[in-house]
């Protein structure tokens, strides 16, 4: 699995027009071939910085959307920045969940078993 992450700093002025972009894409990308997800976030401490993380089930997948209509339009968002934005691509070899939680902390186990 790869993980691919774009963190932005929005100037506030172009804040509307990003995130209405951002939205339009985000069904378009997750029908694309081996997505597993794409969302968005706002950063609750600054508004002005937004995170737009996709899942992709191979290599090949995410080059082929790189490639893309949908990708270009997100770089077309990215071009509205004053700053270049962080692009990241992260190789995931395994995951976690809340049993890993569980392992390292387990006096409050149980209190986890509601989550």
């Amino acid at each position: 699995m790869l993980d691919a992450t774009i963190k932005m700093t929005v100037p506030p002025e172009k804040r509307k027009e990003v995130l209405q972009t951002l939205k339009a894409i985000l069904v378009l990308i997750r029908r694309e071939q081996g997505c597993i997800s794409c969302n968005c976030y706002v950063d609750v401490e600054n508004e002005n910085i937004i995170f737009f993380n996709e899942e992709w089930d191979t290599s090949e997948d995410l080059n082929t959307h790189l490639r893309s209509v949908h990708f270009s339009i997100l770089i077309g968002a990215m071009k509205l920045l004053n700053n270049e934005p962080e692009i990241r691509f992260n190789m995931i070899a395994s995951t976690a969940g809340a049993e890993a939680v569980k392992a390292a902390r387990p006096r409050e186990a149980e209190n986890l078993q509601n989550y």
